[in-house]
């Protein structure tokens, strides 16, 4: 038994030492026929009115796409009722939950406006735009105006899933102050979710363990001679 256990041990650190040495180059990358390997992206909260009533929609199809003017991007189903909502007013809120809030986060992304009442839902406090309502205790909200929209696909029966681009500006920054040191966001301590195609599942981030724009990292690339 002895020996047994002695060789499963020189087994299990060969194997591991295997894994360990593996390089980029040893890995073979397969070709798939999906359009649901999407990178993991992040879980906003978008915040809008329609006729008088509060609404909220899960998403995470959203990026950055502009430092000055300061610009992000906001993909939307056209038959939702947040699509409406913000082609009514021209503006919009989002905002970046925290994992405590994700089993409302995963209801409002689930229902309707239009057969759910999601007022109440969030402790939702206003910025200087009375139709961008905002979650109180997020890790920030932003309150947002379209500045441009770009219609991605006809909505029809070929295409029930067709979105809008909504490019909008940030008029405003309201940050949680709990979350703030050094002058920055601590997501250790806010963690913000994060959501993926393939497996539908919400995650969370790591810790901090490697800083940007490391002068070190230059090395790893060779000049040009």
């Amino acid at each position: 038994m002895k020996m047994v256990i002695q060789f499963m041990l020189v087994l299990f650190c060969i194997i591991s030492s295997a894994i360990a040495t593996e390089t980029a180059e040893d890995i073979q990358m397969e070709q798939v026929e999906s359009i649901f390997y999407d990178p993991p992206l992040p879980v906003v909260l978008i915040g809008t009115i329609i006729d008088d009533q509060v609404n909220f929609m899960t998403a995470a199809w959203i990026t950055r796409l502009e430092v000055d003017p300061y610009l992000f991007g906001v993909s939307i189903q056209k038959r939702h009722m947040t699509h409406e909502a913000i082609m009514r007013n021209n503006c919009f809120s989002i905002s970046i939950p925290t994992t405590e809030l994700i089993p409302l986060v995963d209801a409002v992304g689930m229902v309707s406006g239009r057969d759910y009442d999601k007022s109440g839902v969030f402790n939702v406090f206003y910025g200087e735009n009375e139709n961008s309502p905002m979650v109180n205790g997020s890790i920030v909200s932003f309150e947002c105006e379209v500045v441009n929209s770009v219609s991605l696909v006809e909505l029809d029966e070929d295409h029930p899933s067709a979105h809008t681009l909504f490019i909008c500006e940030v008029k405003s920054v309201w940050v949680n102050e709990n979350g703030i040191i050094d002058g920055a966001l601590d997501y250790e301590t806010l963690n913000p979710i994060l959501w993926t195609f393939s497996p539908l599942t919400y995650w969370t981030l790591s810790e901090n363990q490697w800083p940007c724009f490391n002068a070190d990292n230059i090395e790893l690339i060779p000049e040009k001679q």
